[in-house]
């Protein structure tokens, strides 16, 4: 297993004429404690000069990513900045502490007993039988009928970039990007594939000189041309699904939509199967190389990288980052759920549905089947895809070549911190592995 580990991390925000920073670190290296045992964090708050405040308070909380609280106290920066704070576990999962000066506030986390986290809903018996029918019924009941577009205002020097899309069910479409190199010579080339994270998706894709790229969006409408008139068009989307399915929230986005009306009605029920047969297109090319087939993606696309490594078998490695639609049922055991809180953004009403819904789609489940070379990297400090349910996805990967990289003091936007311990004893260049036979 593949472990970085850090000491500190810096928050900064803007208060009065300083800017007040806030550093944590724990006194175990590897922020990996065993359950029962005491973790001991230090915090310092500095303004803009770096030297310690000695006026004003600190508010912190300890508790699980949950509902369990384990102590919240204030601290007297007049009487000691440093301090110290300490808490445990009783239970496997992950300690977060909230700590807030002035008007700034920072997340950390460490893990107890992370080789031990679990789901605790069950995989539904019928999984694989379900997946393999759907996927049967949709070459069955619906042409492929791709549609690919040169487009010359999006192509490069190096490459081409295509308009393409792809049938699926109830009569919509899958859109996205294929990008190919030019010098056809260097032909077969490896192929990447991708799912943006959650938000209006993409508006082009690039590639590299010996690589074919195909981007998928996961909305069922043409990309727009510009990001603003992407971003009007998910919200027009959005909004009309969310008044279909009785959404408590009105802007909710399409990733909480049908699950409590069946399977079937689950946004990324089509968009997931329409995506894997534009990867069985892409793979079909002439001058693809089936033995270099790698996925990556992050949160939303970390979920997918899932989804996909599970549904596709061309796939020779993937990298996924703080997987979302992961971890649906965290709420069980008093955690929080992972993004997008698929049976939390339900009506009360219909949670009942969704629960029984949802196992079909958590990243959990489709991780417990991928024996594909993987790699994972989680958040300790990630209030959106917590880092439990990420472990409980890596936690139960079958796979014989997987790893994960533990980003100590990260939130969900993970590249800073890849980037600024790249090359550290124990880091993984994740581009670099994928392009490793």
């Amino acid at each position: 297993m593949n472990k970085i580990a850090t000491m500190f991390v810096v928050a900064c925000a803007a208060f009065s004429a300083f800017a007040a920073k806030i550093e944590v670190a724990q006194d175990r290296p590897d922020a990996l404690y065993r359950v029962g045992q005491e973790a001991v964090f230090t915090i310092a708050v500095k303004g803009d000069d770096g030297a310690l405040l000695k006026e004003g308070y600190a508010k912190w909380t300890l508790d699980n990513f949950g509902t369990k609280r384990f102590g919240s106290g204030k601290a007297n920066l007049a009487d000691g900045n440093p301090f110290t704070l300490k808490g445990k576990m009783d239970e496997e999962g992950f300690l977060r502490l909230n700590v807030s000066a002035h008007t700034n506030s920072i997340v950390w986390g460490v893990g107890y007993d992370v080789d031990r986290i679990r789901q605790s809903e069950p995989c539904p018996a019928d999984f694989d039988a379900y997946w393999t029918a759907e996927k049967a019924r949709l070459e069955r009941e619906v042409p492929l009928d791709p549609k690919v577009t040169l487009d010359t205002g999006l192509s490069k020097p190096t490459f081409n970039c295509y308009r393409v899309s792809f049938a699926t069910f109830g009569g919509k479409r899958v859109y996205g990007f294929l990008a190919v190199p030019k010098d056809s010579s260097k032909a077969p080339f490896r192929v990447r594939v991708c799912v943006p994270g959650a938000g209006p998706g993409v508006i082009s894709a690039g590639t590299a000189p010996d690589e074919i790229s195909l981007v998928m969006n996961v909305h069922t409408f043409e990309p727009e041309a510009t990001h603003a008139e992407q971003k009007a068009h998910m919200e027009r989307q959005n909004a009309a699904l969310a008044k279909r399915f009785g959404l408590p929230n009105p802007k909710a986005y399409c990733s909480l939509s049908g699950i409590a009306e069946s399977r079937e009605d689950y946004w990324y029920h089509d968009v997931m199967l329409g995506i894997n047969r534009a990867v069985d297109w892409v793979c079909a090319r002439s001058d693809a190389d089936l033995s270099q087939v790698t996925y990556t993606g992050s949160s939303q696309g970390g979920g997918f990288g899932l989804f996909l490594n599970y549904l596709n078998g061309h796939f020779t490695k993937a990298f996924v980052a703080v997987c979302a639609i992961t971890g649906h049922y965290g709420y069980r055991q008093g955690r929080q759920s992972g993004w997008p809180r698929l049976i939390d953004g339900q009506p009360a009403a219909k949670r009942a549905v969704a629960e029984k819904n949802a196992a079909y789609f958590d990243g959990v489940n489709f991780a417990s089947r991928i024996k594909t070379p993987i790699r994972f990297i989680v958040g300790f400090a990630d209030n959106t895809c917590p880092p439990a349910d990420v472990y409980a996805a890596y936690n139960v990967c079958p796979s014989a070549d997987k790893a994960i990289v533990n980003a100590i003091g990260s939130g969900h936007n993970w590249g800073a911190w890849y980037r600024k311990n790249l090359g550290k004893p124990g880091s993984c260049n994740f581009d670099e592995w994928l392009r490793t036979k």
